[in-house]
């Protein structure tokens, strides 16, 4: 609650700031209408570095009011394996699967590098793309006293859709590499016989991380708040995924770098091109695995509908080849067709068919199991202020014997 009046108070301030702003500009010049959209501008800039500092003074409130111990949640390597200093900028980045964590890798190595380009000029599976420098050579304690002498920080996401995003990157797309090192373990808990670990449900993958513990879990289901243990690291700025552009952009003004060309006005463009070229990429590279357990043409079927359930491609927009077709496929081919198929889905807005796969499949899981797995990520949605109980996601009305992801 205090957190929420905290925020209201941010909004109000800003919007006092915006109304004296726009009465004086408006006395001051002639043309009040570019006065008006200047200062909009300006207001949005302020109040979105606002919001990254409020979520820290909000996460140091919850901090103090639940008393969190870390030891022991998880093992102490993945916590300091996340840390990624950048000695050059005097900073501590927390990086956490599926909040961006590639494209941060990325864009560090550039400013280490003084490579002034794009992240985007690494390729998403470089193996190459690593800092020189870390903190695994040190003991627990030193880590905290040294981070207490940089400048911090680290992004965090709706656990909902964290977890949404782990399963279709990962158990949903064609990857043999999670199907044979996780799916198949799932499986045969869930269904007494194991399978190729290519067709795990949604379902099945949240009673895998209600009922295992985290110290066992696969380290992207383990809650933020403990990788980053901001309870204890002392984060100057604390970005949300779901103010992506925004965040980054003030954390690279935090951090001396606001001039670096991390993306241009064709961000969203760029991103889902990097974010094509992944899947695409991964499916080429990993066909011949995948052909233990599923066909070649369900498999293209599957990297379609990752692209549809992202909102990167419409829905009404068929897979095109045929199944002699996907034996042989090039990636320069299905790059293209992707790409082709990307444009021509710009008009509409894909906000929606994106929120309707991840609402429909969170109403796969029944209400209780629901509840459980709330109580999982109960810090994470504390701590960074997001809501535990969405009502779209919590509705009595469930469709647990719907399957979102059949192909």
């Amino acid at each position: 609650m205090n957190a929420s009046r905290g925020y209201t108070r941010v909004m109000v301030c800003g919007f006092v700031t915006y109304t004296v702003l726009v009465i004086y500009l408006n006395i001051q010049i002639k043309e009040p209408r570019t006065a008006l959209f200047t200062t909009l501008r300006l207001l949005k800039k302020t109040i979105s570095k606002q919001k990254g500092r409020f979520l820290q003074q909000g996460v140091t409130e919850q901090c103090s009011k639940i008393k969190y111990r870390y030891n022991g949640k998880i093992p102490n390597r993945i916590f300091t394996n996340s840390l990624l200093p950048l000695q050059k900028y005097n900073v501590t980045f927390c990086r956490v699967t599926k909040c961006a964590s590639t494209f941060w890798t990325r864009l560090l190595v550039c400013l280490e590098k003084g490579l002034w380009k794009p992240p985007y000029v690494f390729k998403p599976n470089d193996a190459s793309v690593k800092l020189r420098d870390n903190f695994n050579r040190f003991p627990i304690r030193k880590i905290y006293k040294r981070v207490n002498d940089t400048k911090n920080f680290m992004f965090s996401r709706n656990p909902y859709s964290r977890i949404f995003s782990f399963y279709v990157d990962k158990l949903f797309s064609p990857n043999p590499y999670y199907w044979n090192s996780l799916g198949v373990g799932i499986t045969k808990r869930s269904r007494e016989k194991a399978t190729c670990g290519h067709d795990v449900t949604f379902n099945e993958l949240v009673d895998y991380i209600i009922y295992t513990p985290s110290t066992a879990r696969d380290f992207h289901t383990i809650p933020i708040n403990d990788i980053c243990r901001p309870c204890i690291i002392p984060y100057d700025i604390i970005g949300k995924m779901e103010n992506f552009e925004n965040d980054v952009s003030n954390i690279l003004k935090e951090i001396g770098a606001e001039s670096y060309p991390y993306f241009s006005e064709n961000f969203r463009k760029e991103y889902t091109t990097d974010s094509i070229y992944d899947i695409a990429q991964a499916f080429i590279s990993f066909r011949q695995n995948s052909d233990k357990c599923i066909d070649r043409q369900t498999g293209l079927k599957r990297v379609w509908r990752v692209l549809q359930i992202r909102g990167i491609i419409s829905e009404s927009l068929q897979m095109p080849f045929s199944s002699n077709e996907s034996q042989t496929i090039t990636l320069s081919k299905l790059l293209n067709t992707i790409l082709k198929a990307r444009d021509e889905s710009l008009n509409e807005d894909l906000r929606d068919q994106k929120a309707t796969f991840f609402k429909e499949a969170y109403l796969s899981v029944p209400l209780d199991t629901m509840m459980k797995l709330q109580k999982v990520y109960k810090e994470d949605f504390h701590i960074f202020n997001y809501e535990s109980f969405p009502k779209n996601l919590f509705t009595v009305k469930r469709n647990t014997t719907n399957e979102t992801f059949i192909v």
